[in-house]
């Protein structure tokens, strides 16, 4: 399976859940905003999710988020249902 199906599965995803993010042009990761300011609490947030992501500001990306999608279209797909619980309960 090629990056491009499975950015455009990730992208899809984020932006269904409500998360602010675009849609890169090239690369494995995707670089979304996060619905809170501090983007260290939202990504531990996640991990009780089993979503690991990477907080933006090691970026020099403050209040966004890291997430590589080099990881299997299952995996993908099955983060969906937990993108939705995340953004419902993040304010």
């Amino acid at each position: 399976m090629d990056y491009q199906k499975k950015r455009d599965a990730i992208y899809n995803i984020l932006v269904n859940a409500g998360f602010d993010v675009v849609k890169p042009a090239g690369a494995f990761y995707i670089f979304p905003r996060s619905p809170v300011e501090d983007d260290i609490r939202f990504v531990r947030k996640m991990q009780r999710h089993h979503i690991l992501a990477v907080p933006g500001i090691g970026f020099g990306k403050k209040g966004y988020f890291r997430l590589a999608y080099c990881v299997s279209m299952d995996t993908i797909k099955r983060s969906e249902k937990h993108f939705k619980e995340i953004m419902s309960s993040a304010h």
